[in-house]
């Protein structure tokens, strides 16, 4: 079995995962697919997409992103 290297948001779209943001200021929580992440985001890697990405609850930004596997 091989292992697969997700290091954009590319990435998700071809191996078919999808990520989860968490807010460390509120401990706000969402799941978002490879499709979603690129429509949103553009295609870039995950360092750009932390920095960008702001919560929809507290407004921070600086959410954590974890990669969950494909399905």
């Amino acid at each position: 079995m091989s292992a697969k290297h997700i290091r954009t948001t590319a990435d998700l779209v071809r191996f078919g995962a999808a990520i989860r943001i968490d807010c460390p200021h509120c401990a706000a929580a969402r799941t978002m697919t490879g499709p979603e992440v690129c429509r949103a985001l553009g295609t870039c890697g995950f360092e750009a997409a932390e920095a960008r990405l702001r919560c929809g609850r507290c407004g921070e930004k600086g959410a954590r992103v974890t990669v969950l596997p494909p399905l």
